[in-house]
């Protein structure tokens, strides 16, 4: 298959997500990493972004950010290396579609 590419991330790219940077000064700048903290947490931008994402990723921004902020980001990262791991070939499951990239097999 491999007809789709999965993301690699804004982290890996050395960028913060482009539609908090574009609202929030403190990222912007770089005076936070991430944003529980930010005494605002969760702001209404952040809200806004994590109900559209509620909405058609079935993601929660704020709850992935409050795993974050509870295990720590490496911790998170094999967290969700293990969620979206194909159970049939081992490929990555797109959080997107559920869909493998690999082998097209679709989870619920």
């Amino acid at each position: 298959r491999n007809l789709k590419h999965g993301c690699e991330g804004c982290r890996i790219q050395d960028k913060n997500c482009s539609w908090i940077k574009k609202d929030c000064a403190l990222v912007r700048k770089k005076q936070i990493e991430f944003c529980f903290e930010c005494e605002d947490f969760p702001c209404a931008n952040l809200m806004k972004l994590d109900q559209r994402h509620l909405r058609n990723d079935k993601v929660s921004l704020v709850d992935n950010l409050l795993r974050i902020k509870e295990i720590g980001a490496k911790q998170w990262l094999k967290e969700q290396e293990d969620k979206w791991r194909c159970p049939k070939c081992g490929g990555n499951i797109c959080i997107i579609d559920r869909e493998c990239y690999d082998c097209g097999h679709e989870i619920d």
